[in-house]
């Protein structure tokens, strides 16, 4: 399995590492899966929002399997970050047709927004950071509070450090319960599935 986490100047630091740590962790523990940074045309490093130079592993292309978009400075509407990368628009054709090949997409953060004027979520159930929920609630998306939402191919969660909870569903979904609880184990982490239904959100019965 392919999973590719898009990076751009000023995507947050935390919306990157964490699913990075989650996806490369459950690799490194048998899972047959290869995670990349990707940048839409092709450079060495990126800068995310706190200053952190990240290197990047390849120029996307398709082929993905899993197509992670991250989030940052969308709320500040600051040129370089989330807001900038909707406003010049060049991702969205590619995120567009990632999609409807029939990648599974996913977002952390406020990259729910790039998806979202992408076309990608329409009207389905979503979710992003709380400072933005009426930003997606304007594309059209039926918005809900929960940490993690899965609607099959589109798989959203909320601000930053959900997107731990998001990666780790993620290795639950595609490979086994037990391997991601042993991946949330080891970064002594209190998880959080998708609600199933009308229930609550469920907490991972190892860390209560």
């Amino acid at each position: 399995m392919r999973i590719d986490i898009v990076v751009y100047d000023g995507c947050d630091e935390l919306d990157v590492v964490g699913p990075l740590e989650v996806l490369r962790s459950a690799s490194a523990a048998g899972a047959d899966l290869a995670t990349r940074l990707v940048t839409r045309t092709p450079t060495a490093s990126v800068t995310a929002s706190h200053g952190l130079v990240m290197a990047v592993d390849a120029a996307y292309g398709p082929g993905a399997d899993l197509l992670v978009v991250p989030g940052g400075r969308w709320v500040a509407r600051h040129p370089v970050g989330t807001w900038g990368e909707v406003q010049r628009g060049e991702w969205l054709p590619l995120l567009a047709e990632a999609a409807g090949r029939g990648t599974v997409m996913a977002s952390v953060c406020t990259g729910a927004l790039l998806l979202a004027h992408a076309g990608v979520v329409g009207r389905r159930r979503a979710t992003t950071h709380h400072a933005a929920l009426d930003d997606l609630a304007a594309t059209g998306a039926t918005v809900v509070g929960d940490r993690v939402v899965d609607e099959g191919d589109l798989v959203t969660c909320g601000g930053v450090t959900s997107g731990i909870d998001l990666s780790l569903w993620l290795v639950e979904r595609f490979f086994s319960c037990d391997l991601a609880d042993a991946v949330a184990a080891n970064l002594e982490h209190a998880r959080v599935r998708p609600a199933r239904g009308d229930g609550p959100p469920e907490v991972s019965d190892r860390f209560r």
